[in-house]
């Protein structure tokens, strides 16, 4: 049978709502077929298609996740199953990753009710919200609180755990190294305080990676002082939009309010 191809997320609220109604209404028959047969025949086909995506992880390749994630959730049949969460975490967390925050709405909305309860999907949708809010506290507080829920001894799959331990590891480098660059582009000066706020780790750290990034500092008034933002060519590097720089500003805005 040959597949369509898919069609592009949808990017707003009521868009998303509707697509993700229309896909559980017309997976019912499939859901049943499933329900039938993936209890005497093995393994479904999230879990033999899981060992790609970690594979894909190990290699830090992070739109081959993208990838291989969305074909298998575009394909395979039933989604009452936690196995689909197999799927769908790391499919989240590579797009956060990326800094893809309405295709990783999209792929949570689709979730049938019963997913969209479970513990791991309600912490990834707070991890969404509040990343794409840039309610930088609580991004690193959100993330927290998910590696501790993965930790647990008795959460349902130890190799999902690790693959997910690292993916959110690396989103909250990303999502650092991304507010670094923004903070060098909306402050002339800040304080130490307004730092360990935007980038969630403690001053000693701050300090380090400012030094190599060429930021001044001054320990008397606790000033610090980002080197002069130079643009950089498109194919080098590929931070926010100027949409998350708005969020940035808004936040500076507020802080100083």
């Amino acid at each position: 049978m040959v597949l369509a191809p898919p069609t592009p997320p949808p990017l707003s609220t009521t868009e998303i709502q509707d697509a993700a109604r229309g896909e559980n209404s017309s997976s019912q028959t499939a859901i049943a077929q499933e329900t039938q047969t993936s209890g005497n025949n093995g393994p479904d086909t999230y879990h033999l298609r899981f060992p790609f995506i970690v594979e894909a992880v190990s290699a830090s390749d992070y739109p081959k996740v993208i990838q291989i994630a969305e074909e298998v959730d575009l394909t395979a049949v039933g989604n009452n199953q936690t196995s689909r969460l197999l799927i769908i975490a790391p499919l989240v967390l590579a797009y956060l990753i990326l800094d893809q925050s309405p295709p990783a709405r999209y792929a949570l909305a689709r979730l049938s009710e019963s997913h969209a309860t479970h513990p791991l999907s309600k912490l990834l949708a707070t991890l969404l919200n509040v990343t794409t809010n840039r309610n930088h506290s609580k991004v690193y507080a959100t993330a927290a609180t998910l590696v501790e829920l993965i930790s647990q001894p008795g959460f349902f799959d130890q190799d999902l755990a690790m693959v997910l331990t690292k993916l959110t590891t690396v989103f909250i480098e990303r999502f650092r190294l991304r507010t670094f660059e923004l903070l060098s582009r909306a402050y002339n000066s800040l304080t130490m305080a307004q730092a360990e706020n935007y980038l969630g780790v403690p001053s000693e750290t701050i300090l380090a990676e400012a030094s190599k990034n060429g930021w001044e500092y001054d320990s008397t008034s606790q000033i610090l002082k980002p080197r002069a933002f130079s643009q950089k060519s498109n194919n080098t590097t590929n931070f926010s939009s100027l949409s998350t720089f708005a969020f940035v500003a808004d936040s500076v805005g507020r802080l100083e309010a």
